[in-house]
This record gives structure tokens, C-alpha cells and sequence, in this order.
């Protein structure tokens, strides 16, 4: 559930600027100070307009999640620098959060988010693919300690760890109990 704000800057005489993801990256690297950090970044080029999309990762939020607050700052900061290329210049800016229930960089995030839940999707004794909820554990080289996550009913049951081979993570993504 991530925040967004989106800014639609018009052109004026009708010409096109290719933006790219590395001249863009530059800017924000002049922009972003600590602890706000740059997740993900997209930027899609079409006739006279370009779509720059931007998720902000907060390095000392336990999710990551950042504030509409910093959305806002970073966005308008940005259309600030994108506005000294000239103001014939069409885009639209769209600033987000990588959310609460973000996508996890793996192994990296493994560490960074331990003790949290995680949706993984993992391989299964049976050679098939499964999404499951674990609580992440502790991280040895290429092994993490998994704790299956189980809220069904009144009384949870005691789970033991399991042991998993990074290899055997495909993806995952945060998840929140509610």
C-alpha cells in the first residue's frame, strides 16, 4: 500500500525531450540525502511526453515505507531540476512509496527486513513452486532460517524454523498481518 503523488507538467511549444533512467538517476542523486533512498525507477518515453516513475525506499522505517511528506518534497524538488531543461519539456512525475508490503531484493533484504513476515515464494520438497507466509530469521551465507507463519484460529501452533537454501526463494514480498 504505497503512497503516490503524481505532478502532469505541460509543454508549451509541443517539443519532446528524451528522458532517461540514468539522467533522471543523476538528479535524483543530487535530491535524495539519507535516510531516503531510490527503490525503483521508470521512465517511458512517448511522442512529446514522458511518464518518470519513481519509488522512494526509507532506509531507517522498518518497512521501508516513506511518507507522503518525502513524496511530495522529492517530487517537487525534482520537477525544480526537470524545469531548468526548459519549460517546453512534457512529462508526468509520479512519486511513491515502495509500500509497506514492498518487493524483496534478495539476499539483501532478507537481512535488512529479519524478524518481519515475508510472502516468499519457495520451492517445495515436491519440486513445485509454493507462496508461503514465514517470518524471516537469521540469514548463514546462503541458508536463512525460515519460520512458517500460521494465523489460523484462536491458538497459533508452535512452529519449528526450517532451513532454506537461497536458491529455493524465487521471490517474495513483505506482508502485513492484519
Amino acid at each position: 500500500m504505497g503512497l503516490l503523488l503524481r505532478i502532469l507538467h505541460r509543454d508549451t511549444f509541443g517539443y519532446g525531450l528524451v528522458y532517461t533512467e540514468e539522467n533522471i538517476r543523476e538528479v535524483l542523486n543530487k535530491i535524495l540525502e539519507p535516510p531516503l533512498a531510490l527503490f525503483s525507477l521508470q521512465v517511458q518515453n512517448r511522442k512529446n511526453h514522458a511518464l518518470i516513475e519513481i519509488s522512494l525506499d526509507h532506509l531507517d522505517h522498518k518497512t521501508g515505507s516513506v511518507s507522503l511528506f518525502d513524496c511530495e518534497e522529492v517530487s517537487k524538488r525534482l520537477k525544480e531540476e526537470l524545469d531548468l531543461w526548459g519549460e517546453e519539456f512534457d512529462f508526468t512525475l509520479q512519486v511513491s512509496s515502495s509500500g509497506a508490503e514492498r518487493l524483496l531484493r534478495m539476499p539483501e533484504d532478507l537481512d535488512r527486513f529479519q524478524g518481519l513476515l515475508a510472502k516468499l515464494e519457495v520451492l517445495l520438497e515436491n519440486g513445485n513452486w509454493d507462496k508461503r507466509v514465514y517470518r524471516l530469521g537469521p540469514r548463514m551465507g546462503d541458508t536463512i532460517e525460515l519460520t512458517p507463519y500460521d494465523n489460523k484460529g484462536p491458538r497459533r501452533k508452535v512452529v519449528k524454523p526450517i532451513q532454506k537454501p537461497l536458491s529455493e526463494i524465487r521471490k517474495g514480498n513483505l506482508f502485513l498481518e492484519l
